[in-house]
């Protein structure tokens, strides 16, 4: 085996720059010259490929890690290429690349082209840290353990928490992340549904954000679909997710407890103002808090989180069965929920791409005169489920994904004692 040349010999010293915190980037570290020749390279050792390299730089400069724990995830991350389809791992740009006795890999004529790895895609820096999340993720959830309760699925069998005589008996309907929340900060001050409800709240979004909210449910229960397949999949069909069928649920829950009790809480702005609805309607006292909220329900992603949850959720359809994707589940949503921007509005803010924008009206415009006809109480407008359509995104942001994926490791990481012993090489 020859000896290792300059381009391997400022590949792990850079490496070993990055993974003791610095942030100096490739162009800048070849730069110096001297430091190549002052690193010896272990013996077996391989260069990571650009991306791996990027995602480790990007870590440090962030500064979350440190330690014990940046040299964990350096070791996981540069040891891994990304799950998934995507270009092959790339060497890093090497100024004599024309000399190929002296360049080394980044000399190659076959394979991957070299690349500075400020030039890689973002997509490829997702790619690498979905990969260290989901082993992150898998390292901290044994075989053996119970799956946790977890969104995947709800039980039919209501909890036990206590309510106030004075509240009316009431149950939750609607736009499926508007409605955790407002369902969870009720149970929290101690008002749950009850068996026997007297008064129906459907919590009513524009057409696009509670389509948004249905793609957030269905990826928060373990489902890999990208949000264009989503909206894709249902502008096929002639049903909607039941969730969004306003008309269907209040003709169902006039049938229970007469149309006069079913209220329609339309485009709430936000979870705050859709929490003060429900409790003004039901007359419910919220200035004690009795209990901890409950843990099941759709939590409130970004449309960035909610592209890594399905990322994630496609490596572990392939890697685990189904009892060890819920427990999963049960540290991927909460940890998802803390690591990205907050969105404006109650759910994902996003809108549907500009071919599905024509069926969307037109769905909308429908539920809003069924339920104008249907002599409901509405508070807000019934034409509030219009799309908003116009300046959102029409799919999330593969930087914004980055960032939660980077946010979501350097937790990760740093929330659990021993990780160095968890990794699996």
């Amino acid at each position: 085996m020859s000896e290792p040349g300059p381009y391997e010999r400022s590949v792990w010293s850079w490496q070993r720059h990055l993974a003791a915190g610095g942030s100096t980037c490739w162009r800048d570290w070849v730069a110096r010259g001297d430091v190549a020749a002052a690193a010896p390279v272990p013996a077996g050792w391989s260069p990571p490929g650009a991306a791996q390299l990027e995602v480790l730089r990007r870590v440090a400069v962030r500064g979350e890690l440190a330690g014990a724990a940046l040299g964990v995830f350096a070791d996981l991350v540069t040891r891994r290429s990304g799950p998934g389809r995507g270009l092959a791992q790339q060497p890093l740009r090497w100024p004599d690349a024309d000399a190929a006795e002296t360049a080394g890999a980044a000399g190659r004529r076959f394979g991957a082209p070299p690349v500075d790895p400020s030039e890689v895609p973002a997509e490829e820096l997702v790619r690498v840290g979905t990969g260290a999340l989901t082993e992150l993720l898998l390292a901290r959830t044994a075989e053996h353990s119970e799956p946790r309760r977890t969104p995947r699925r709800r039980s039919g069998r209501l909890r036990r928490i206590h309510r106030s005589r004075r509240t009316t008996p009431f149950a939750l309907a609607g736009a499926p992340v508007t409605t955790s929340v407002v369902r969870r900060a009720l149970e929290a001050a101690g008002h749950a549904e009850g068996a026997r409800p007297r008064l129906a709240l459907l919590l009513a979004e524009p057409f696009d954000l509670a389509l948004a909210q249905s793609w957030s449910a269905r990826v928060q229960r373990g489902a890999p679909v990208r949000w264009h397949g989503f909206v894709a999949r249902w502008s096929g069909r002639r049903r909607l997710p039941p969730s969004m069928d306003l008309p269907a649920l209040a003709r169902r829950w006039a049938d229970r407890v007469g149309a006069d009790n079913v209220h329609l809480v339309v485009a709430p702005a936000g979870s705050d103002a859709a929490i003060r609805t429900a409790v003004t309607l039901l007359g419910a006292d919220t200035s004690g808090r009795r209990h901890g909220p409950g843990p099941g329900g759709a939590r409130d992603l970004s449309p960035a989180a909610v592209d890594v949850g399905r990322r994630v959720n496609a490596v572990l359809g392939v890697r685990v069965g189904e009892e060890r994707h819920a427990a999963v589940l049960g540290r991927l949503v909460p940890l998802l929920e803390q690591s990205g921007p907050g969105s404006a509005t109650t759910g994902p803010a996003l809108t549907v791409p500009l071919s599905a924008r024509d069926w969307a009206f037109g769905r909308a415009a429908q539920i809003a005169d069924e339920l104008s006809a249907g002599g409901y109480p509405v508070h807000g407008s019934p034409a509030g489920v219009l799309p908003r359509l116009e300046g959102l995104a029409s799919h999330p942001r593969r930087e914004d994904a980055l960032e939660v994926l980077l946010m979501a490791c350097a937790r990760l990481v740093r929330r659990e004692d021993g990780v160095e012993g968890t990794v699996r090489r």
